[in-house]
């Protein structure tokens, strides 16, 4: 596991317009809450994240084993989502062609 570079992280996350004080209220806002609710939660916000895989590859460097298997658990989770919302359009879009 890397050494925690909080200048690093900070800096990443100001060149991707990530707000501090956003996350921290994000990250209160979920106190409390189940493990698999916070799980679907992520998949939902993942879904439609542009560059989550650059984040995600920094943020592993900083992860230990554990920690690192349930964040690739999480990706895949999210991954399966997109999956499933691309092919949910797609078989819509051919119901209503069909209707029509």
């Amino acid at each position: 596991m890397k050494k925690f570079d909080k200048d690093a992280l900070e800096k990443m996350a100001k060149n991707k317009n990530i707000d501090k004080e956003k996350i921290e209220t994000i990250a209160n806002n979920y106190k409390g809450k189940s493990e698999n609710e916070i799980i679907n939660e992520l998949v939902k916000i993942g879904r439609n994240l542009d560059g989550k895989e650059e984040v995600i590859s920094k943020i592993k460097g900083f992860l230990n084993e554990k920690q690192a298997k349930k964040l690739d658990d999480v990706m895949n989770k999210i991954s399966e989502a997109e999956i499933n919302q691309k092919t949910t359009k797609k078989v819509k879009r051919v119901k209503k062609i069909k209707k029509g």
